[in-house]
């Protein structure tokens, strides 16, 4: 196999950076990884914030016998307490070191091949 065919099924399928890493970009490799977990962890935390404050009120209303649907979505759209800018960007910033990531891996790989070649 292609070391540029590697490099992007690496960073494209698995996680992006892994193709940099095993092609011996460390250092992009490395800050593609960063970069793709910083985003996760920003979407993943601020989800489950939205959710417990969804939580908390809709619970209220099982425990009282009081649920009904109208309440149930009335909560659900006013569960977010700001904008949902920071997971905008957060996934904006995934996508990008995704296929940024990609990218780069077949290019390093392309070079890998050449001198190969």
């Amino acid at each position: 196999m292609k070391e540029s065919t590697k490099g992007v099924l690496l960073s494209g399928l698995v996680y992006p950076g892994l193709g940099q890493l095993v092609l011996g970009a460390k250092f992009s490799g490395v800050l593609f990884a960063i970069l793709t977990t910083a985003g996760l962890l920003v979407i993943i935390y601020r989800l489950t914030v939205r959710i417990y404050h969804a939580l908390d009120p809709i619970l209220s209303l099982l425990a009282n016998n009081t649920f009904n649907w109208n309440q149930f979505i009335a909560i659900l759209s006013h569960s977010s307490y700001d904008s949902w800018q920071i997971e905008g960007v957060s996934l904006v910033l995934f996508l990008a070191c995704w296929a940024l990531s990609s990218l780069h891996a077949f290019f390093v790989g392309q070079k890998i091949d050449r001198k190969a070649g």
